[in-house]
């Protein structure tokens, strides 16, 4: 097992829940200057030094996400997500497997994005915690040809291993585009995120059979799966109620719940499969 890491986040058909089967919740999203304007002088002063994130990453609960047809459920609004400074972002906590040659497993098409074990969120994290960050080895180089992933599907598991007491919480995976190569003039943007599939302990919970091209989009703009080497993926923290669990001037912020995470101890792991292909199964991935 390698250090560092690699992921994704996706909302799609659905998700299995072997242990809590909760769904998520959403909260507004606010522009980088509102947020460093109305920002406590704590939250300015974390934000001017490049730690903090101007929103929070959000998408459809998880009783929301789509049905078989695909389509959200219009009841649950999408939440904007940014950072402020790609150059402090937090250092990868945990192990984690580097992706495989696309041969390992069947059906060919199936590869291994990320697997991080002993996973931790940290004060500095902030409530994201960095899987895949720029620069860090992909599995392929396009994630459209030749071989799409965009219209394949996203396996994603979360298992939370300790502590034996640890309470009941949400874990959401979400995608920034990093740079300005789109000539946008943002950072952080375009953005998509997966559901919130909840947890009441120590146990594993599954966000399976997700399509990227069906995920909630900030602002309809979709992410260029063409360039995965400019995408930064993050583990989101939430409470049992869909807050998030951050010290940033955010809609529905928790901070103060805190201390029912700090200790606590999971894995991820998230699959892609080409559109066509079925996935192998968990059992590929003890």
């Amino acid at each position: 097992m390698a250090a560092t890491a690699l992921s994704a986040c996706w909302l799609g058909k659905g998700f299995q829940v072997e242990e809590p089967d909760t769904g998520g919740a959403t909260s507004d999203a606010s522009a980088d200057a509102q947020l460093h304007d109305s920002a406590p002088a704590a939250d300015r002063a974390l934000l001017e030094d490049g730690a903090g994130m101007t929103d929070v990453a959000s998408a459809f609960d998880t009783a929301g996400a789509r049905d078989a047809t695909g389509a959200p459920d219009a009841a649950q609004l999408p939440d904007h997500a940014s950072a402020n400074d790609a150059a402090h972002l937090p250092d990868h906590t945990g192990t984690a497997d580097r992706a495989p040659a696309p041969d390992r497993y069947q059906p060919g098409s199936e590869v291994l994005l990320y697997d991080g074990t002993g996973l931790q969120f940290t004060y500095d994290h902030n409530g994201f915690l960095p899987l895949i960050q720029p620069g860090d080895a992909l599995p392929a180089s396009n994630w459209i040809s030749p071989v799409d992933y965009y219209n394949g599907e996203f396996q994603i598991r979360y298992v939370i291993s300790a502590p034996a007491d640890q309470g009941p919480g949400r874990l959401q995976t979400c995608i920034w585009t990093m740079g300005d190569a789109d000539g946008d003039g943002r950072n952080y943007f375009p953005e998509s995120c997966s559901g919130q599939p909840g947890f009441d302990g120590v146990g594993t919970i599954f966000n399976e059979r997700l399509v990227p091209s069906q995920w909630w989009e900030h602002e309809g703009v979709p992410l260029d799966f063409s360039h995965p080497e400019r995408f930064l993926i993050r583990v989101v923290l939430r409470g049992p109620s869909g807050c998030n669990v951050t010290r940033h001037n955010v809609s529905n912020p928790c901070w103060d719940q805190w201390p029912n995470y700090e200790n606590m101890v999971f894995r991820v792991t998230i699959v892609m499969v080409g559109v066509g292909d079925t996935f192998s199964g968990w059992s590929s991935y003890p």
